[in-house]
């Protein structure tokens, strides 16, 4: 229940959640069927290691979704982590929405099952990462489903993801949010590996036959260290 009550202090807070203070949107728009999945964040918060890193948390799922028990397969809601891994900077770093400076995963939970789609793009920042707020506008980023449970289907395929960033600093509330995003992905036990000759390929760890041997260690034979020594006459 502590995961709930810090959540909801940011309602308890006074300023509103959609306040000028904070993130209102973020959207994942198909590439090929043009469908647009758009969030109204509930929740955010963000922490910094560094001026160079970041992490962002935004969701639209119910304060109770956050609890340690919570059974996921009853909500239904998106869950966004945004890293920052480097702030560009002018004439040192490239300043472009082609370049990358961030990594984003999407969780949506629909339906009892969950999917993770993941990608990068280019923040260009409005201040720097310690600030009580910070943000900057992300767009163009490419997506992908990269994990999901076996019932989730994908609805969006190749698709793009964008936010306007503005985000409050408060590391409790952010890796209570971090939690979530690593039990979700523990669940999704199909893992989506890049596409290899036209073909996606669906992997959920396999298991070698029961009836085949374990692999036999290789033997290395003994290297002689000595010194080489002068043949006898």
């Amino acid at each position: 229940m502590a995961g709930i009550s810090v959540l909801l202090g940011v309602v308890l807070a006074g300023c509103g959640i959609f306040g000028t203070s904070v993130t209102r949107d973020a959207t994942l728009t198909s590439f090929d069927a043009g469908t647009v999945l758009t969030i109204e964040p509930k929740f955010q918060a963000y922490y910094a290691a560094d001026p160079n890193t970041a992490d962002f948390y935004l969701s639209d799922l119910p304060a109770e979704a956050f609890a340690d028990d919570a059974d996921l397969s009853r909500f239904s809601g998106s869950l966004v982590h945004i890293h920052m891994f480097l702030a560009p900077k002018a004439g040192a770093t490239p300043i472009a929405f082609t370049a990358n400076s961030v990594t984003v995963r999407h969780l949506i939970i629909a339906e009892g099952q969950l999917g993770q789609y993941s990608g990068g793009g280019f923040l260009l920042p409005k201040g720097t990462a310690g600030d009580v707020t910070f943000g900057g506008t992300l767009r163009d980023a490419s997506m992908r489903l990269t994990a999901r449970t076996p019932g989730f289907v994908d609805r969006l395929g190749a698709c793009e993801f964008e936010s306007g960033l503005k985000v409050p600093k408060d590391v409790s509330r952010a890796k209570r949010m971090a939690l979530l995003m690593e039990r979700a992905g523990d669940l999704m036990v199909i893992k989506t590996r890049p596409k290899i000759l036209g073909k996606d390929q669906d992997v959920a760890a396999p298991e070698p036959p029961a009836d085949e041997p374990p692999p036999q260690p290789t033997v290395v034979p003994e290297m002689n260290t000595k010194p080489d020594e002068a043949p006898k006459p």
